[in-house]
Order: C-alpha cells, then structure tokens, then sequence
C-alpha cells in the first residue's frame, strides 16, 4: 500500500488578498483563483509588482518504507502580482456650498476621490457642465486636499491647505483620499430652485514612482494610464487591469481608467412681491370714529372729509430664502392727516412714521420700514391709517 502525504507552501513578499483576476494552475492540477472585490473596505492589496512564489512537498510510503521526498522547492511555481486600476469619485454634499444665492462667487462641490487599486497613481481631473439642469456655473476651477487618513473632509486644518490644480495630481497610494473642490460662480439672474449640474472626471495617470522598486520607473509619468494588450505573462512586470465602474461623465464607461460623479449646485433666494391697496373703514359722517383703532365699519363705507381710511402694503415671500428689506417707504399725500401704522411679520429693522395727528399737508408724512427681513414663505404688511383732510 502507497501512502502519500502532500504539503503544499506559499512564500511571498506578502501574502494579502490577491485583486486580480485570473487562475493560477499550482503543482498537482491545484488552482487558485484571487477574485477582484465588489464593495470597497480598508484594502490591504497586495501591492502591484510582487512576485509570490508556491512550493509544495509530497511524502510518501510503498509497504511501509518511506520513499524519497518529491518537492518544488529548488524552482518554485511563480506568478507578479498585476496591476489593478480602479478609482471612485464620490460627489459628497454634506461639506459644500451647494445651495447658493444668484450671483455668488466661488462657491464649491465637494468630491471624495479616493484609490481603490494597488498602485500608486496620479489623476488628470477635468468638469463637465450636465444636460438636464437649468443653467450652467460659470468660472469653474479645481483644487484639492490630501486627507489626513481619517476620510473626514477637514480643509485648512488637519488635511492642510489646497494644491489648484494644473496638469496632474500628486501620487496617491492605495486607498488614499483627495478631497476636490470644485469652485465657480453663479448667474446673477437664476431664480429661485434652479439648479446646476456639475460633474467631476478623474482620469488614472501613471504615478511618478511604482510601490514596488522591483517594477522600475513608469514609463511615462504624468500621462493616461490604459490595459495592456490582454497577453497575460505570469512572471512579467505587473500589467495594467481596468476594473472601475462607468460613472457620470458623457463618455465615461466601466473599465476605462476613469470615474466621475455629479455635484449640483441649487439656487436658493427670495421671490417678492408687493402690492399697495386702500379700503373706506368708516365714513365717519359724524366725527365720532376713532380712526387709530376702530374696525372696519362695513363694505360699502364713503370716502369723504373726516373719512377713516387704510392703505395697506403687502409684501409676499414666495421663496426659499429669506430676504432682507434694505428700505420700503410710503410718503402720504397732503390730503391726509396721519392716524397711525402696524408692522406685521418683519424681522428686526428699523420702524420710522409720522406722530399721529400730523396734518400731511403741513408736514411730510412718510412711512417706513428699514433693514427688516422677511422670511421665506413669508407675508409682511404694512397697514396705515389717515383720515381725508
């Protein structure tokens, strides 16, 4: 009876999840396949460039004698880790400027742009205005922070201050974060709820160093990174495998090298109008009507001498933004003798009118409210009450 025992070895450099994806065929019809990962998690790849090694060892026995060892040992089976390209753009709208006034300047998207593979690289960045929007932001320029490795966007303290971007990012190693502004300005005339789409590109470029010095230098740093020619060499320098996914730039499809995502800016500001009517309170024929206070007497009161009436301004917030109230002003025509004036629904300001009983005729009688803001959604009034001279 022939008894065999077989052991079989890994040796590498490192031996972490292989992002590959191909089969190995090891020592006795044995193989291994490393799958590319679907969802990003702290990586730990191994890095591009390294060469691992398999040996295995079989014992065995032929009616109880042992027989010599069979092994690999002295040439063991080979394979270079490959290369894998892959990128996310991440549009991340908790940390940016993304509602904005008509007419603002440098406001920004902000984007994760993070390393997903196991190399360094370096990115070409470049925007794209979108298709289904209202307008497009003008001025769009691009820089960016190297996060301090907690993935929490922190500009100008522990990520630093921004590189503006020019021709090419710095090296980024695996799993490395850019943080990227995108920063424009916006049309003064857009109204209220229209949006903006812009959308970041990121395009992998070869690095200015490899991780590994086994591979040498890039052969042409700061240039587009693609596929190799789809000849798999097991113990070659490390080939180029594209595994990201299409993201939203026009022409950007799975597997190219690049990802982009979209950041919208939407424009928030007041919508106001205003409007000035006037109402016969009392008739007053007979002098007795306390004009200041009284109520509306009926709906079919006259205008004449003695008469109570009310103008009332009527300014409607119809927006999503608040507005402040530079000035609004009311001079009363000298056929008036000021009663008095309610201000409803202004926030803060500054209130001025006449003293009532001023005879308009005598004297300038103007109504005004200063500095106010109305809120959006809001309804502000002014009601002021005279008597016809």
């Amino acid at each position: 009876m022939t008894i065999i025992h077989i052991l079989l070895g890994w040796m590498g450099t490192r031996m972490n999840t292989i992002k590959n994806a191909r089969t190995w065929l090891v020592g006795m019809s044995l193989s291994v396949l490393a799958a590319l990962p679907a969802a990003h998690a702290q990586n730990n790849y191994t890095n591009a460039g390294v060469s691992v090694e398999g040996t295995f060892t079989l014992n065995y026995s032929v009616g109880g004698t042992s027989q010599p060892q069979i092994d690999n040992t002295a040439s063991p089976t080979t394979f270079t880790v490959d290369r894998l390209v892959d990128i996310t753009v991440s549009y991340s709208s908790a940390s940016d400027d993304s509602t904005v006034a008509p007419g603002a300047q440098n406001e920004e998207l902000v984007f994760l742009l993070r390393n997903d593979g196991n190399d360094n690289f370096a990115y070409f960045l470049s925007t794209e205005n979108g298709t289904g929007d209202d307008f497009n932001t003008d001025n769009l320029e691009i820089r960016y922070y190297v996060d301090d490795g907690d993935g929490t966007y922190e500009p100008g303290a522990d990520d630093g201050s921004p590189t503006t971007f020019a021709s090419v990012t710095s090296d980024v190693a695996p799993d490395a974060i850019l943080w990227v502004e995108v920063i424009g300005d916006i049309p003064a005339s857009q109204p209220d709820s229209e949006t903006s789409d812009v959308v970041l590109v990121a395009d992998t470029y070869y690095p200015t160093v490899w991780l590994e010095a086994a591979e040498g230098s890039p052969g042409s740093p700061g240039t587009n990174i693609g596929a190799d020619d789809g000849t798999n060499d097991m113990n070659s320098v490390a080939e180029n495998v594209l595994n990201d996914a299409a993201g939203d730039g026009s022409s950007d499809v799975a597997n190219d090298g690049k990802h982009s995502d979209t950041g919208t800016f939407t424009v928030s500001s007041p919508d106001l109008t205003a409007t000035k009517t006037v109402e016969v309170i009392s008739t007053n024929a007979d002098g007795t009507f306390v004009c200041a206070s009284g109520s509306l007497v009926s709906a079919n009161e006259y205008a004449i001498p003695g008469s109570c009436l009310e103008y009332t301004i009527t300014i409607v917030n119809s927006g999503s933004a608040a507005a402040t109230v530079s000035s609004i002003s009311d001079t009363l025509p000298s056929e008036f003798t000021f009663n008095g004036a309610t201000f409803t629904n202004f926030t803060g300001g500054t209130e001025a009118t006449p003293t009532a009983g001023d005879d308009c005729s005598s004297v300038t009688c103007t109504v005004s409210q200063t500095g106010a803001t109305i809120g959006a959604g809001v309804t502000a009034t002014i009601e002021m009450r005279v008597t016809v001279n």
